[in-house]
């Protein structure tokens, strides 16, 4: 049994693995949710987890965030919302690298999309990529419905 400093250097080090953590990804904070009333309704676009103008009919949308503001997020959308879509994004980035660091419980995100990344690499694989305002970044597969962003 521990006594005096043992028990104290235990709870020393159990204090600062604690705080080690306490910055990690595991602490990514997830929404999901079936369409745009939903996320909307949680809060998720009010605090810009997902952005506002995602089109009305958008549906499966997924966001994770961290404390320090960066996030990841993914919406579906039906051809007829192509416009609303554009909308969101700016110009298309026609090559070079990119980074991107989702946490890895994000499990939703694309492989192809983590850590540094070579442009023309993801667009061989149907995905656009796009600078938006507000500093976030769209991958978006026009084909598939489906769009992917990131701040951070």
């Amino acid at each position: 049994m521990l006594e005096g400093p043992g028990l104290r250097l235990l709870a020393t080090l159990a204090l600062v693995l604690a705080g080690a953590c306490s910055s990690s990804p595991l602490g990514v904070k997830e929404g999901v949710y079936n369409n745009v009333a939903d996320a909307r309704q949680s809060g998720a676009i009010a605090s810009g987890w997902i952005p506002e103008g995602v089109p009305p009919g958008a549906a499966d949308l997924r966001e994770g965030h961290l404390p320090d503001g960066r996030h990841w997020g993914v919406f579906s959308f039906k051809p007829a919302e192509e416009t609303g879509v554009r909308a969101l994004i700016g110009s298309e980035i026609a090559g070079g690298t990119l980074t991107c660091e989702p946490p890895r419980r994000l499990e939703w995100w694309p492989r192809v999309m983590w850590s540094r990344f070579d442009v023309d690499t993801v667009r061989s694989t149907g995905f656009h990529l796009y600078n938006a305002p507000g500093g976030r970044t769209f991958a978006i597969n026009w084909g598939q419905g489906r769009a992917y962003y990131w701040h951070g």
